[in-house]
C-alpha cells in the first residue's frame, strides 16, 4: 500500500513539473504604450516577457511599419544588421544586461522626425511568440514666439522650429481670445513647422499675448504692451497730414497743368503750319502771273496817243 502511494506521488511531481514547463513556455511581450522624445535626444523604447524568463535564445525583432526591413534584429544569440532600414543604421542599440530576465528595451540614438510613429517587438522562441507595440512620438518645442507691429492697427506673431504641427491663440489682457485676422502653417525642409499669425488690436486692450503649443503640451508665449505701439492722434497729427494733403494736391494740380498748356501748345502749332501752306501756295500762283502768255484781246487794245 505504501509502495503504490509512493509511485503514486512521483507520477504527480512528473506531471506537475511538465506542467509548469508547459506553462513557462507562454509568456507575453509587454511595453509601455507610448514614449516622448525631444528631437536629437536618445530614446529607450522599452520591452520585457511576462512572466519573466531567459530571452537570450528568442529571436528578438523590432519594426515599423514592416516586419522586414526592420529597425533591429536580434537573433541566434546576436544582432543581424543585414536588412536593417538605412535610416537607423549606426543608430540603434539592443540592450542585453537584463536579456536572460526577459528584459530588452532597444535604443535609437540622435531621433529625428522621420522616426516618430508605431514601433512593433516581436519576440518568437521554438514553441511560443508574441508581439507589442509602442508608439514614438517626437517633440520640438519651436522658438519663441516674435510679436511686430505692421501698422498701427495690425501686429503680427510668428515661431519656428516646431514638431508636431503647433497651434497659436491670441489673448488680450484680460484673458479672452482675440481672433485672427490671418493664419499660416509651413513646413520647412526638416520637416518642422513654422507658423505666423496676425490681428487687428483691440481697441480697448492695453496688453496682447501670442502663445504657439504643441499636441504634446509644449508651448512658448510672447506679449507686448499696445501702448507701446499705438499713437494717440494729436492736433499736430491732424495738421501735418493735412499739410502733406495739400501739398499733394498742388503737385497733382501743377502736372495737370502743365499737361493742358502742352497740349495747347501743340495744337496751336499745328494749326498754324497748316494755315502758312496754304498761304504760300497762293502767293505763289499770283506772283507768276507775268509769266502768262498775252491773250489776243490784249494785243487789240489800242494805243492811244495823247499827244
Amino acid at each position: 500500500m505504501a509502495c503504490n502511494m509512493h509511485k503514486t506521488m512521483i507520477a504527480f511531481s512528473i506531471l506537475w513539473s511538465l506542467y509548469k514547463g508547459s506553462l513557462s513556455a507562454k509568456y507575453k511581450v509587454v511595453s509601455a504604450p507610448s514614449v516622448v522624445a525631444t528631437l536629437g535626444s536618445d530614446v529607450v523604447l522599452t520591452a520585457r516577457l511576462a512572466p519573466e524568463m531567459n530571452a537570450e535564445k528568442m529571436e528578438i525583432r523590432w519594426f515599423k511599419p514592416m516586419y522586414r526591413p526592420y529597425v533591429h534584429l536580434y537573433i541566434n544569440g546576436k544582432d543581424d544588421y543585414t536588412a536593417q532600414m538605412p535610416q537607423f543604421a549606426n543608430r540603434t542599440e539592443l540592450l542585453k544586461e537584463n536579456i536572460t530576465r526577459g528584459i530588452f528595451p532597444l535604443i535609437i540614438r540622435n531621433v529625428t522626425v522621420q522616426d516618430s510613429g508605431k514601433y512593433y517587438c516581436y519576440v518568437e522562441s521554438s514553441d511560443h511568440h508574441g508581439i507589442t507595440t509602442v508608439y514614438l512620438n517626437v517633440n520640438a518645442v519651436g522658438s519663441p514666439p516674435v510679436i511686430s507691429v505692421i501698422t498701427d492697427d495690425t501686429v503680427f506673431c510668428e515661431s519656428d522650429g516646431w514638431y508636431p504641427e503647433p497651434y497659436l491663440i491670441w489673448t488680450d489682457n484680460e484673458g479672452n481670445k482675440v481672433i485672427p485676422s490671418m493664419e499660416k502653417v509651413l513646413k520647412d525642409e526638416k520637416s518642422l513647422y513654422h507658423i505666423l499669425s496676425a490681428i487687428y488690436l483691440p481697441p480697448t486692450s492695453s496688453n496682447i499675448t501670442c502663445t504657439v503649443s504643441s499636441s504634446l503640451n509644449q508651448s512658448k508665449e510672447s506679449s507686448m504692451q499696445i501702448r507701446e505701439t499705438r499713437h494717440p492722434v494729436t492736433h499736430r497729427d491732424l495738421y501735418s497730414r493735412y499739410i502733406v494733403f495739400c501739398a499733394c494736391l498742388a503737385v497733382i494740380l501743377m502736372l495737370i497743368g502743365c499737361i493742358c498748356f502742352l497740349l495747347k501748345r501743340l495744337v496751336n502749332g499745328n494749326l498754324r503750319a497748316g494755315i502758312s501752306q496754304s498761304d504760300g501756295v497762293g502767293f505763289d500762283s499770283l506772283s507768276n502771273t507775268s509769266e502768262l502768255p498775252v491773250t489776243n484781246m490784249e494785243k487789240k487794245v489800242p494805243i492811244m496817243n495823247w499827244e
